[in-house]
């Protein structure tokens, strides 16, 4: 049955008290409103390894195999996601200093963000943008009042800084700084086509990533607390008019400021940030939850839910999710509001919670009698969407109520209190306290140094992970079109190695024949892509000498069979080893953004007719959300299922049924 899902930019909830996290915002590794942090769920509640930051820590952000969290004393750690250990860490109240000696900047760190190599945080003062691969300052920029006040000509920022221009020698050029008349930062970024869009009490205001200078402002936009969201070419945040005491949603131009439609909403009593879904817009105030249509800002539906609402709504492909009365985590039905289910945490829980599949993990804090005090812990639970029996629960060890946690290649990343714990795992490395004392408590040695015997060569040893980056062997590779003509294109190699990747290198091919390094060793994964044709993986193994690749141009009206989408058994969940070529796939629709697509389901004949077309359509789904999820128009895909009815192979032998079981991307418009 053919259906379009309008699912999009899924965003994750934050508790009360605690501020809404990033890489959606970023902290779930990519630069997208997605709700599902990752396409691998945390299996159990075993402990991987803790950190223990200076003071209490939030907002963990993962990117590129490191873990990015700030401690309320302004220290931005960096730490490797694996293992725990610290990479490196910066405080930020010693380059708030630098703007003007006499004033530091106020208020907590707010919310990091992850593009390319920059992670950007603020506070309510400045914006800094930091390498996130050594933490040294790339550029930094007030949002106060009047930077030629806070920046001199022979401040120290400006001699050590080339990027600030001071103009001639006589008079300071406030156009090289960006200046502008704003009055503290009140909402938190967020980054859209290496764009940061942010506001203040006073105004609204969008600034490039590469040096910070401003893009536009809107003086007409007040800004209010939470975060803008985007979906497309448009911006949507809450705006509080504090002279007139009136409150507004606002969508916004993304290229110039402009206003597209604004929404009054009555007696705003506390307002969260605004979500995209399914082409409309929700927004939580007070007790009540607006949901209005995303072209035009007209009213869908209003619902209020008893106690006040303590969270920013979250989605699912089903359902809308919030946190209620800071103890419940509500779902409704998106098309009504009507509740479908309650998960009801106790009192005092501040319940945040994360979701990934067809499950729910729930962030709380619980009370523990230690001695004569009650203190608090925190509590993880995964759950299923249609069960309210916990699969595993996770406590922590030391004291400290929960914040947002964040999730990574099977791990969720959870702060509470002064501590960083990375749970769920399948075995019981050590620990890593403060990323410098290691003891391992279930004896076991450190998992780091061991070597693994290769049990089908006696005595040889296998080598580290680590080590197989560096055993390369040259590969002659060529990439053709369909006519067997060389193409201009790019190759993308990758190691795997346990679930994760232990090389990987992005290379340009010019000529035939061209010579590249690939890993010695088997399985390594070549993906190759050019303007105007659909990617396409291959698998070579060691005894390779040799690969070519054939591309298929994107033309209107062609169906392609796209290899290398694996999913697991019986099931619609892709598996990580697929991500790579749908990448390789989202470049491309973000290179030729006429693009259209259906993207087409099949099975083979195994079982009944009934389910492997439900396979079909929910496997045909997974790709189009994912693709959705990082950033494509679901306006540009189409899902549809076909089950068993259009075989490929002869469904009699197992290399026939394999054929049969394949995604196919047909191409509706270019």
């Amino acid at each position: 049955m053919k259906r379009i899902f309008y699912t999009t930019l899924l965003l994750l909830s934050i508790c009360t008290g605690i501020s809404p996290a990033s890489d959606w915002p970023i902290y779930k590794g990519n630069i997208f409103f997605t709700g599902n942090n990752d396409e691998i769920t945390v299996k159990n509640n075993n402990l991987k390894w803790l950190f223990q930051a200076a003071d209490m820590v939030y907002n963990p952000i993962i990117s590129d195999g490191s873990v990015y969290f700030v401690d309320i004393k302004k220290n931005v750690y960096c730490l490797d996601e694996d293992s725990g250990k610290l990479k490196w860490k910066i405080n930020l109240t010693n380059i708030s200093a630098q703007f003007n000696p006499n004033q530091k900047s106020s208020g907590k760190v707010k919310y990091p963000l992850v593009k390319g190599y920059r992670l950007i945080l603020t506070d309510n003062f400045v914006i800094y943008c930091l390498d996130k691969r050594s933490g040294s300052v790339l550029w930094a920029r007030t949002g106060m009042r009047d930077e030629r006040d806070l920046f001199t000509r022979d401040s120290a920022y400006n001699r050590k800084t080339p990027r600030w221009e001071s103009g001639d020698n006589k008079n300071w050029d406030p156009t090289k700084h960006s200046t502008t008349l704003v009055d503290g930062i009140y909402s938190d970024p967020v980054i859209n086509n290496d764009i940061l869009y942010y506001g203040t009490r006073n105004i609204f205001m969008s600034r490039e990533i590469l040096q910070g200078h401003l893009k536009w402002n809107n003086r007409d936009v007040k800004s209010y607390s939470g975060f803008p969201s985007f979906y497309e070419d448009f911006i949507f945040t809450q705006s509080m008019d504090y002279n007139k005491n009136t409150f507004s949603l606002y969508c916004l131009n993304a290229d110039n400021g402009t206003v597209v439609w604004a929404q009054s909403i009555a007696k705003p009593v506390r307002i969260f940030s605004p979500v995209v879904y399914q082409q409309k817009v929700y927004l939580a105030s007070g007790n009540i939850m607006h949901c209005f249509n995303l072209a035009d800002g007209a009213r869908v539906w209003q619902k209020a839910y008893g106690d006040t609402i303590t969270s920013n709504p979250s989605f699912t492909e089903r359902e809308i999710l919030f946190t209620v009365d800071n103890r419940r985590v509500i779902m409704i039905n998106p098309a009504d509001g009507n509740i479908n289910t309650t998960i009801d945490l106790g009192d005092e829980s501040s319940p945040c919670f994360v979701t990934i599949r067809d499950q729910i993990y729930v962030a709380s804090t619980i009370k523990k009698r230690v001695g004569d005090r009650d203190l608090s812990y925190a509590s993880l639970k995964a759950l299923r969407f249609d069960a309210k029996n916990a699969l595993w629960e996770f406590i922590s060890p030391f004291p400290g109520g929960a914040y947002q946690p964040a999730a990574s290649g099977g791990i969720m990343f959870l702060p509470a209190g002064n501590y960083l714990y990375a749970v769920g795992t399948d075995y019981y490395p050590r620990i890593i306290d403060g990323g410098s004392t290691i003891y391992d408590p279930y004896n076991r040695k450190d998992l780091d140094d061991a070597i693994a015997p290769d049990k089908d060569a006696g005595k040889k040893q296998v080598p580290r992970p680590s080590d197989k980056k560096n055993n390369l062997r040259p590969l002659k590779i060529t990439v053709r079109d369909n006519d067997k003509n060389p193409i201009p294109s790019h190759v993308e190699v990758k190691k795997w190695d346990q679930g994760k990747i232990v090389y990987s290198d992005r290379i340009a091919i010019r000529n035939p024949d061209q010579e590249i390094q690939v890993p010695d060793s088997n399985d390594v994964e070549i993906t190759a892509d050019a303007d105007g044709f659909l990617p396409k993986k291959i698998i070579i193994s060691r005894d390779d000498k040799d690969a070519s690749i054939l591309l298929d141009k994107i033309e209107k009206g062609k169906g392609i069979v796209v290899e290398n989408i694996h999913f697991e058994i019986d099931e619609a969940y892709l598996k990580k080893e697929s991500l790579n070529i749908l990448d390789r796939m989202i470049e491309a629709l973000n290179r030729n953004r006429k693009i259209r697509l259906e993207i087409r389901g099949h099975t083979d004949i195994t079982g009944t007719r009934q389910h492997n077309m439900k396979l079909s359509e929910r496997r045909a789904d997974a790709v189009m959300e994912y693709m959705i999820k990082n950033g494509i128009s679901p306006e540009r895909l189409v899902a549809i299922g076909f089950g068993p009815d259009k075989p490929i192979g002869d469904n009699i032998t197992a290399s026939g049924r394999q054929k049969n079981r394949r995604t196919e991307f047909f191409i509706l418009d270019k």
